[in-house]
This record gives C-alpha cells, structure tokens and sequence, in this order.
C-alpha cells in the first residue's frame, strides 16, 4: 500500500513523491520529531504507457574546405539535429599540429529522415481523493515533503 506525501497547500499541478507505508509511518507518522495530518485532496492520477512514434530529423552535410596541408580530416562531416531545428553553424578545425585554422567545415545541404522511437504517454488521466499525509515541522521529518 502506498500513501502520498503532500506539501501544506498542494496546487494541481504539484508532484507528489511515493514512499512505500513501512517507511512512512516509522518516519513521519510515528516520529515524536515530526508533526502532521491526514488530509483527502484531490489530486491528478493518470496511466502510462510506451508507444512507438515516428520522429522526424535532419541530417546537416559539411564539407571541408580550405584545409591545412597534410590534414587527415574528412572531407565530409554530419550532424542530426530534429527536423524543426537549424543546423550548426559552419566551424572551423585545427591543423596537424593543432595550429588553427586546420580548414573550415560548411555547411552544403540537408536530407531527412524519420525513426521510430519509444515515448511514454499518458492516458486515462483523472482526478481522485487521496488521503494525503500533510507533514507540519517539515524542517524536523526525515522525509521531506
């Protein structure tokens, strides 16, 4: 059995921490050093589970120009980003023996592409009375709120 820890004034949208009871009660309820009371407060429940959604990116092509002699860089370099985000600003690289600028990697053009991806979402959300422990000395409990 579980019971939820609240703060004094709990808005809606607070997080509630979970502590399994045995724990609970020995430390706050049944602790001379820690003050408190029972309260029903409706709180925000929800369900979870895992689905796959399609997530769009942009892989950003650079290719290197300029470049020190005897660089052993790639002439071409990515980055992914998310589709609605820009890609990096163009660089610049160090040399062989780490003398800047090595060459300057710029940016030439994008491709797309989308992958599958777990998220947890959340459904069946509703509003439940709880009975809630409301801790008094906060500052004295060894759970805080």
């Amino acid at each position: 059995m579980l019971f939820f820890v609240a703060n004094n004034v709990l808005a809606s949208s607070s997080q509630i921490k979970v502590t399994d009871y045995n724990t609970f009660y020995d430390t706050q309820v049944n602790s001379v050093n820690c003050g408190g009371y029972w309260d029903e407060r409706l709180v925000r429940v929800c369900d979870y589970r895992t689905e796959l959604v399609d997530v769009s990116y942009k892989r950003c092509h650079y290719r290197l120009t300029a470049s020190a002699p005897n660089s052993d860089a790639p002439e071409w370099e990515t980055r992914v980003v998310l589709s609605t985000q820009s890609c990096p600003a163009n660089w610049t690289i160090a040399g062989p023996s780490g003398q800047a600028p090595g060459g300057v990697y710029m940016h030439q053009h994008n491709s797309y592409f989308t992958q599958q991806e777990e998220q947890t979402v959340e459904y069946n959300c509703r509003m439940e009375t709880r009975t809630v422990w409301v801790p008094v000395d906060g500052e004295h409990c060894p759970i805080q709120p």
